[in-house]
């Protein structure tokens, strides 16, 4: 599944694409959460990068007035299955990424 929300930079209260990206690689740098560069294949955006994982992938595409924010996801791992499972580990002390495809 790939989601996006279009912004344009006349939106913001301050900053720019560069600002989002430095905020998205610093808040999202974990293994069930990750900041990429791009999530396009050759141009175009497609959901098969993340089939079948139990993370995200967030990024930020865009120019000098339109940015666009991305993130690419498997409905079923990220949601309520990953979710259990990680839950799960937790429960029993095991590592949180036991079980899971990331």
């Amino acid at each position: 599944m790939t989601v996006t929300v279009p912004l344009f930079k006349a939106q913001l209260l301050k900053g720019d694409e560069e600002t989002i990206k430095a905020l998205y690689q610093e808040k999202y740098a974990n293994e069930f959460v990750q900041y990429v560069e791009t999530l396009d294949e050759g141009g175009l955006l497609s959901g098969l990068a993340v089939s079948g994982k139990d993370c995200m992938k967030v990024s930020v595409a865009g120019n000098d007035e339109r940015i666009l924010l991305i993130a690419g996801y498997d409905n079923l791992g990220k949601g309520a299955s990953g979710a259990a499972i990680e839950c799960m580990n937790m429960a029993i002390c095991a590592e949180r990424t036991k079980g899971l495809v990331l």
